[in-house]
């Protein structure tokens, strides 16, 4: 860091938060100022005292005045104008606080633990806590500074789902299946890569396998299991609480990308069929870059954006390319896997310099 990097050398030892060993000074400092940023900005939170609220637009005015100050410190980091959206749809979306008639609040502090990392929800500002991304965790060692009634499951903390296997299985034992035409103008779910030019296809899959189908130009959209018996072609409507949850939904204010809720049932068929795409991370010292190819459902996918960095912050929302702090990455591996994700370790290429 070359100029005023007192500043951001405090903050990122008081944060923990540490330099790749292959990345750049401008990357290293856009993450610093992001964290800070979302730190004092969840501070604010009290600014109201006694009242227990504040208002939305106090928090996204926190957010952009201290965003302003910090790019004009610091002209060469980038970080996205939509930065005080992002904070807010990403602590909203994972019960870091709660909204009620424009008003928001800091939730209730609670811990859960998963490896060497304490994960940290309702933080006051006067509590320490490291960061990665926008998430507050601390190391195991602190937990004794923490009464037993505030730790929670970390699967019911963060509202994640039973493991991909048991959820299709449950899904697929209740089918009500019905003979009729194939849908008009429906999508059907890809059933094999590549995934990144979209999940859906016109084309339904005549192989006998059950896969996700859907009607509708907006969402809720009309959800469907279906397989070809031969030529002919069943299909169960899915109920619209499975596949589509209104607080998960993209906002006028934001169009995050993040809430396609029939994912869940998505990743579920193509893990049972063994077609889901692992999720790929490389190692570069203290942090980890994680590449997503196929969306979990929106609950998994906040969580692992709460405790990243987008790997460019001057374009957000950034759902596909993180970067982690290493420690806290694995502990999230650790969860994902027992849900049924895969992982698969890349070695990096000197392109990919952060």
């Amino acid at each position: 860091m070359k100029r005023h990097n007192k500043i951001l050398m405090q903050a990122a030892e008081d944060f923990n938060i540490k330099q790749g060993d292959t990345e750049s000074e401008e990357s290293y400092e856009a993450r610093i100022i992001y964290s800070l940023i979302c730190r004092l900005a969840y501070a604010s939170l009290w600014d109201n005292l006694p009242e227990s609220t504040i208002s939305i637009q106090h928090f996204q005015n926190k957010v952009n005045d201290l965003l302003k100050i910090y790019l004009e410190i610091y002209p060469e980091v980038k970080i996205s104008e939509n930065l005080a959206a992002e904070i807010y749809d990403l602590y909203l979306k994972t019960g870091n606080f709660y909204h009620k008639a424009h008003q928001i609040s800091a939730s209730i502090f609670s811990a859960t633990e998963e490896g060497n990392i304490l994960f940290l929800r309702g933080v006051t500002p006067s509590q320490k806590t490291f960061i990665s991304g926008a998430g507050f965790y601390l190391s195991v060692k602190n937990k004794n500074f923490f009464a037993e009634s505030k730790f929670k499951n970390f699967v019911e903390m963060f509202d994640l789902q039973k493991t991909l296997l048991d959820f299709w299985q449950e899904i697929i034992y209740s089918v009500d299946w019905k003979e009729t035409k194939v849908f008009d103008d429906a999508e059907f779910l890809k059933m094999s890569p590549p995934f990144n030019k979209g999940y859906w296809q016109k084309n339904p899959a005549k192989d006998g396998k059950i896969s996700l189908a859907r009607i509708g130009q907006f969402e809720p959209k009309n959800y469907y299991l279906y397989k070809f018996e031969g030529e002919k072609f069943f299909c169960s409507h899915l109920s619209d609480w499975l596949a589509y949850n209104e607080f998960f939904a993209k906002t006028v204010e934001y169009d995050n990308f993040r809430g396609g809720t029939y994912r869940q049932i998505s990743c579920a068929c193509l893990t049972a069929y063994e077609s889901l795409p692992p999720i790929k991370f490389n190692l570069d010292g203290a942090v980890v870059q994680l590449k997503i190819e196929y969306l979990p459902p929106p609950a998994e996918l906040y969580l692992l954006i709460l405790y990243s960095w987008a790997e460019n912050l001057q374009h957000l929302p950034n759902n596909f390319n993180r970067i982690f702090d290493t420690e806290v990455f694995f502990a999230l591996k650790a969860v994902f896997e027992k849900i049924g994700y895969t992982f698969i370790e890349t070695a990096m290429k000197s392109q990919d310099k952060i």
